[in-house]
């Protein structure tokens, strides 16, 4: 998911929030392993990606969806493998969305999916082989798959804004600005 999917050789392809191409070569070695799986790219594809991917069953684009929608689409997602190749600053938004889908995360383990550890609500990997076996692994076993889901929820639940906004009351407000 992102506003534009880009691959090599197009305009800002270089911005890893938007270049797709490690995670089409994570695809490729992970859907002969599970053939049946699909890859769901959300977000505008440039014309050279989508010529790119003409005719591969495997891999759809939704194209660039409202926010409601696209985060409608992630809910189906059975893992979503979120492929940045670098550690890029704040904690990614978009993981924190996949925790409150309820969805099962694959990423690199870097201080920006680090909420991924936290809250048990995915794995975290050193390298492209094991980005693999773990989507590999999670797209095969439907238990492990629900437990990962069923972390994520819980852990979404605490990231509630009403919950947060009370723990912020007690934690902070109530500590340091007392009732007089």
């Amino acid at each position: 998911m992102a506003a534009h999917l880009l691959t090599e050789g197009d305009r800002d392809a270089d911005n890893p929030l938007y270049n797709v191409d490690h995670l089409l070569e994570l695809w490729d070695a992970i859907h002969p392993r599970v053939p049946h799986a699909r890859l769901w790219l959300v977000g505008e594809p440039s014309a050279r990606l989508t010529a790119r991917l003409a005719g591969r069953a495997d891999i759809e684009l939704l194209g660039r969806l409202p926010r409601e929608r696209a985060l409608a689409a992630a809910s189906q997602f059975d893992v979503a493998p979120y492929a940045r190749t670098q550690d890029q600053g704040v904690r990614a938004a978009k993981v924190s969305e996949f925790i409150g889908l309820g969805v099962p995360t694959v990423s690199y383990d870097y201080e920006v999916t680090s909420n991924l550890r936290e809250t048990g609500a995915g794995i975290l990997v050193p390298d492209a082989r094991a980005f693999v076996d773990a989507v590999v692994r999670l797209l095969d076993d439907p238990g492990a798959r629900g437990e990962l889901a069923a972390a994520a929820l819980r852990a979404g639940r605490e990231l509630d804004w009403d919950v947060l906004a009370r723990r912020f009351e007690s934690e902070v407000l109530d500590v340091y600005l007392p009732p007089r």
